[in-house]
């Protein structure tokens, strides 16, 4: 068997912590516990899960604390896991085959992003970088920390990433207003520190426009967003197509669906997400095309990828279009697709 050590920083979230830990209890982990300065119960928690605890003390920079806490761990290969983060399925066997075939590369794990909104709780999913040889790889910047090679720029060709079996709840973005602004502000802080350093990293713009969101301020991530398109983010990354949905989104948000439309430059990369074509769909609607937003909300029915728009959307939204354009019949068909998904479950009592 190769032993893989999960190492875990936390600070002041004694309740998280237990979950994370508890949800561990089924694998033969070593788990290694990192405490930057808690004044809750974290630390008699974590004590209860592992005898491997200790404290560091906070520099404002989580790959420091992230490093610290890995070279406390008694294996080389690391699974590293915020205290928000609750495995949810793991498959031992396969990960064990994967290690093997993979001891210098970086893995990946499954992420299901929680987050709130008006028609309720929503999850985007997607893979991290989280399973390393610590022989060969560390975190690198002080927020946002990226898995590096050891002695060579984060940009410089290393191995391939592999698929781990691993899946991850993640409930960060979960919780009051207050809570999560205290959040992004911490993060919006140490953002800014590199900002400084680094000014042409879109990257570094889109997380900044994150924050803003977090805080509910569309406007003031719309801003962001744009700083970040202007930088030509990699159409191929993860977080661009994140950027590019939720800069269109925050767009009609804040009622300006004009700026939306040069989203459709991407259309070329994205025209086989869920997210996407639903935001287009929904610019050419606030445009006042509606023959044009019905193709986009039937391609999306079929899409073959989907990062956190609810199954039910495209469906409502064509079966919204077909009763705009006096198509009634064919638009109750499309609201009874959508199940209970409360704006469908409503116009079907209005039309009925």
């Amino acid at each position: 068997m190769i032993p893989v050590s999960v190492c875990i920083i936390t600070k002041n979230e004694a309740g998280h912590l237990e979950q994370c830990l508890d949800a561990l209890r089924p694998f033969p982990f070593e788990i290694v516990v990192v405490d930057t300065g808690s004044m809750d119960r974290s630390k008699e928690i974590a004590k209860r899960y592992t005898d491997k605890v200790y404290d560091f003390e906070w520099i404002d920079d989580f790959s420091a604390a992230k490093n610290f806490c890995a070279s406390h761990a008694s294996h080389n290969m690391i699974l590293s896991l915020d205290t928000d983060e609750f495995i949810r399925h793991v498959d031992w066997d396969a990960l064990q085959t994967a290690i093997e075939g993979n001891s210098r590369n970086v893995g990946t794990i499954e992420m299901k992003n929680y987050f709130d909104t008006r028609d309720g709780r929503r999850y985007e999913v997607c893979r991290l970088e989280r399973i390393f040889d610590r022989r060969y790889y560390h975190f690198q910047n002080p927020i946002h920390e990226m898995i590096s090679p050891i002695g060579r720029s984060r940009d410089c060709s290393y191995g391939t990433l592999y698929d781990a079996p691993i899946s991850v709840d993640h409930v960060g973005y979960l919780g009051s207003e207050d809570k999560l602004e205290k959040k992004a502000k911490r993060n919006l802080y140490l953002l800014s520190q590199e900002l400084e350093k680094d000014p042409t990293n879109p990257y570094l713009y889109f997380q900044i426009a994150q924050c803003h969101l977090l805080m509910r301020d569309h406007k003031r991530a719309c801003e962001y967003f744009e700083k970040a398109i202007r930088l030509n983010p990699p159409p191929t990354e993860d977080y661009t197509r994140m950027l590019v949905n939720n800069y269109g989104n925050s767009l009609i948000e804040i009622e300006q669906p004009t700026q939306a439309v040069r989203l459709l430059s991407f259309y070329d990369y994205y025209e086989n997400n869920v997210d996407y074509l639903c935001m287009i769909g929904l610019t050419y609607m606030m445009i006042g095309q509606p023959l044009r937003a019905l193709p986009e909300f039937i391609k999306a029915l079929s899409a073959p990828t989907r990062d956190s728009v609810a199954r039910a959307v495209p469906s409502y939204y064509v079966g919204y279009l077909y009763e705009f354009f006096g198509k009634i019949e064919i638009a109750k068909t499309h609201y009874r697709n959508c199940g209970d998904y409360p704006p469908a479950l409503e116009a079907l009592e209005r039309l009925t």
